[in-house]
């Protein structure tokens, strides 16, 4: 006759059990999460076809000098646009798995201007060393290093200084705020904080079971960066009191507008902040995380010609190197195809002249 357990070591044993399930879930989960987000956030070589514009097709126009600064033995290179102009240095840093030629058409906008720009690829993109971007968190402290090179090499030579970012730039510069001294902030489709948009990422990717995850993938962002893996921009934003212009498409798919993004952080709080302007983008086809940088009929050209290279695609089995594809990519006027939304230039250029010049 065997004994039966009894009830208190039954309740024991399952509880036991259920601990050693979520431990071992959560390690494995752990090393999982890490081994996506290190092949996330790897270099990306472009192997496609490029209908953005690159620095050739302005060289004869528009002078850059080349300037490079180091971080944590990571060598980050970059070109001063404009050297000659005085109005004031915009520091630009650009979106995740781009570079800073991705956005030439907003640099010469502002050039165009009068002002003075500095922009440098980040670390594991463009022309800078690495292997990887190393994690969303990284974005404020290369430009923290950014506005001290500015400084110390006197490229501001006396002038005010703002910094200008889109996405993982748009974090990156106003999550910096409480870092650095600057005169003003522009922001464009910026998320919050990191964790925030890798949750996001995370849920878009693998729905609901993404929540199992939240605590794994904060883990590995915090052992990456420590004290500063979670930096929030709004944050920044309010407890600096840098004059900060926040931009943001409503129809944002890459960093949805609620929730997430630096502008609806920002708004939240209890009062407006006095330091904020913000500029919401709502038109139609023209809200989303980068399609308001172009001219309307920029944007139509672009988008007709990405609608014929991809049909040119299909039809060559898609290999970027086939004669019709080559021959097609090279008969596009990339100007033409990228040319900043001349509304957006005069909104920047408005903002800067505010509050750089009247601040002299």
């Amino acid at each position: 006759m065997t004994s039966r357990m009894p009830t208190s070591t039954r309740i024991r044993v399952v509880i036991c059990a259920v601990i050693v399930v979520v431990l071992a879930f959560g390690v494995v989960s752990f090393f999982v999460d890490k081994a996506i987000l290190d092949q996330t956030y790897a270099r990306v070589y472009r192997s496609q076809p490029n209908l953005l514009a690159t620095y050739d097709d302005y060289d004869e126009t528009y002078a850059r000098e080349p300037v490079s600064f180091e971080l944590d033995g990571y060598t980050l290179r970059g070109y001063v646009y404009g050297p000659e102009n005085t109005r004031g240095l915009v520091i630009f840093r650009h979106g995740i798995f781009s570079q800073h030629e991705d956005y030439l058409p907003l640099i010469v906008g502002i050039v165009d201007e009068g002002w003075k720009v500095f922009a440098y690829d980040a670390i594991g993109c463009g022309v800078s060393d690495g292997d990887s971007v190393l994690g969303f968190a990284q974005s404020p402290l290369d430009v923290a290093a950014a506005v001290e090179y500015a400084r110390e090499s006197g490229m501001a030579d006396g002038m005010k200084i703002a910094l200008w970012g889109h996405s993982w730039g748009g974090y990156g510069v106003a999550a910096a705020l409480d870092r650095v001294d600057v005169d003003a902030c522009i922001t464009m489709s910026g998320f919050d904080e990191p964790i925030g948009i890798i949750n996001s990422s995370a849920q878009q990717a693998f729905g609901p079971f993404a929540y199992t995850q939240f605590p794994t993938l904060w883990l590995n962002n915090y052992l990456a960066f420590g004290s500063d893996a979670n930096r929030r921009a709004s944050r920044a934003i309010l407890d600096s009191g840098t004059p900060t212009l926040i931009i943001h498409g409503s129809n944002d798919q890459v960093v949805p507008y609620d929730d997430v993004s630096v502008m609806s952080n920002t708004l939240s709080a209890w009062t407006f902040p006095r330091n904020v302007a913000a500029a919401t983008r709502a038109e139609p086809g023209r809200s989303g995380h980068n399609d308001y940088f172009y001219s309307r009929e920029s944007q139509r050209y672009l988008n007709e010609c990405a609608e014929q290279l991809q049909v040119l695609l299909d039809e060559n089995g898609d290999d970027p190197t086939s004669p019709e594809v080559v021959a097609f990519v090279e008969s596009v006027d990339k100007l033409k195809a990228n040319t900043a939304d001349p509304g957006l230039i005069d909104e920047v250029n408005s903002f800067l002249s505010v509050r750089l010049e009247s601040a002299s």
